[in-house]
């Protein structure tokens, strides 16, 4: 499928049909019901696609962990990301990324050992491990590895 544009915006009510599907077609055991996506800063992908249609095609949630300082950046945490299946590879994720790197924070956030395509994802936009933490998932139990992108 070809895109002709991707728009980003902040998260509406009338968005979390959509983003609760993306997110229960991207995780095994999604954790995240409707309300969450509006209780952080939440950005929609909409895509229009050759044929004219608009679709939600992903989402980032963050949130600002330390306001930052004249001296310290601010700090943001990723606490979801996900684009839904029909639109994966096609650079939703990564212009959701990008949209999030030019907020001028250092980011943090934390991702499956075993995703391997969020892995790539985010070391590709210049993410760095600096941490495990071991048994943090569940179903199935599974480490994190702790990301970070100082501004």
């Amino acid at each position: 499928m070809a895109l002709a544009r991707i728009l980003l915006r902040k998260a509406i009510p009338g968005d979390l049909d959509a983003l609760t599907a993306i997110e229960q077609e991207s995780f095994p055991y999604p954790s995240w019901t409707a309300p969450d996506f509006l209780k952080y800063d939440c950005t929609v992908a909409e895509v229009q696609t050759v044929e004219k249609k608009t679709k939600i095609a992903g989402f980032l949630v963050s949130t600002e962990n330390f306001r930052g300082t004249p001296e310290t950046p601010p700090e943001r945490e990723i606490l979801n990301l996900a684009v839904a299946i029909e639109f994966r590879r096609l650079g939703v994720g990564s212009r959701l990324l990008k949209n999030e790197i030019q907020r001028g924070a250092t980011l943090f956030l934390e991702v499956r050992e075993t995703n391997t395509a969020a892995l790539h994802l985010y070391r590709n936009a210049g993410f760095k491990n600096i941490s495990v933490r071991r048994n943090y998932y569940d179903n199935p139990i599974e480490s994190a590895i702790v990301m970070c992108m100082k501004w």
